[in-house]
């Protein structure tokens, strides 16, 4: 793949026929994303959402359904984005439209957001590019823009650099977008279990936090 710091893990999964529900998949919108949400203030009219490593776009599907004009899910895996499509097709959902499928490079990707949603995105990144990672959402937020964070998965257990999935931390996200010039406006480091990102295939103690940045500081 093309894609810095990306891995052909993913599109060997992908392509190999990835159920709904199993190992990172969700089945669903994340419990995490949900929780965020109901918390939003209302969306404004015309507000855009990107989605970063989308998967099947059921994290784009509930941002259109909370009132987000266009979402874009961002896939670099081909069959990811093929699958996307086929979920945005059979939800049958009447915001299905506000969603767009693009297959491309985070990194190369372009574009001013009212929100940025990554969820489980960072850690299949590789470490060496984690840096280019938070200036890309730096660019990529409106001035009054916001990046929502679901920080997972959240294991002391496993050492820094096993991976991906890479274990990550709310001091790790700090340490990487406050120099991008981002500073967190919301923490939430102990959700809920009812907020909890679950993939279908998860059976480990990680936990999940969430935290919520801004440009500025």
């Amino acid at each position: 793949m093309p894609h810095a710091g990306a891995s052909d893990h993913w599109e060997r999964l992908w392509a190999s026929g990835l159920a709904k529900g199993d190992k990172f998949d969700v089945g669903g919108p994340s419990a995490t994303l949900l929780g965020a949400l109901r918390r939003l203030d209302p969306v404004s009219e015309g507000a855009t959402a990107l989605v970063p490593g989308a998967g099947r776009a059921y994290d784009a599907l509930a941002l259109a359904a909370s009132g987000f004009a266009r979402v874009v899910a961002l896939e670099l895996s081909p069959s990811a984005c093929d699958a996307a499509k086929r979920e945005i097709e059979a939800s049958g959902h009447p915001r299905a439209a506000s969603v767009e499928v693009c297959c491309g490079d985070f990194f190369r990707h372009t574009g001013a957001y009212d929100l940025v949603w990554d969820c489980t995105f960072l850690c299949a990144l590789d470490p060496s590019v984690r840096e280019r990672w938070a200036a890309a959402h730096r660019s990529l937020l409106k001035p009054q823009g916001r990046l929502l964070t679901a920080i997972f998965p959240i294991d002391a257990s496993r050492p820094d650099g096993s991976g991906p999935p890479y274990p990550l931390s709310l001091d790790l996200l700090r340490r990487l977008l406050q120099p991008a010039g981002l500073h967190a406006v919301e923490v939430r480091e102990t959700l809920p279990a009812s907020e909890q990102h679950r993939p279908g295939g998860f059976s480990g103690e990680a936990e999940t936090a969430l935290a919520v940045w801004a440009i500025g500081g």
